[in-house]
């Protein structure tokens, strides 16, 4: 009986230790890609904008941002995005979170399926017909891409 006790404990502690190393781990790494899949580098993000944009001039530009509330590098992209978009007001972000909101997790497996590229974690953001994962990229590439849009 005092056996099973300690192999229990020994079993919740690894499970326990388990659990904080996948949350430390990054829920994905970076990378950018178009809506048919395709990745592209930060380097082609400024060559691929054409006229058929679905933005229209004067209109705002909306961003979608797939979040775990549980997740360190979303709360840094986060905190970046809610600054963004007070800099920016003709950008519009749809911060959500995929904790305990079914229609959200519904939306990002339907965003998933548009942009029909296997590799989308979270954080991950919809621009148009881009998208990017992981906090570095949405950090570094957002403002070129809505530019892109902008300029358009």
């Amino acid at each position: 009986m005092h056996m099973e006790k300690i192999e229990r404990g020994m079993y919740s502690l690894i499970l326990l230790v388990n659990l904080v190393i996948l949350m430390l781990i990054p829920a994905c790494s970076g990378a950018i890609f178009q809506k048919d899949g395709t990745e592209i580098t930060r380097d082609e993000v400024t060559k691929i904008f054409t006229h058929n944009s679905i933005f229209h001039e004067n209109s705002p530009i909306q961003i979608q941002f797939f979040y775990s509330s549980g997740c360190g590098s979303c709360k840094d992209v986060l905190q970046f995005l809610q600054s963004y978009e007070r800099k920016n007001p003709s950008v519009l972000i749809e911060f959500r979170n995929l904790v305990y909101d079914e229609e959200n997790r519904q939306l990002f497996t339907e965003y998933k399926n548009q942009f029909n590229y296997s590799k989308i974690s979270y954080p991950a953001l919809f621009i148009g017909d881009i998208g990017i994962t992981g906090s570095s990229d949405i950090i570094h590439i957002t403002d070129s891409v809505v530019k892109g849009y902008q300029n358009l």
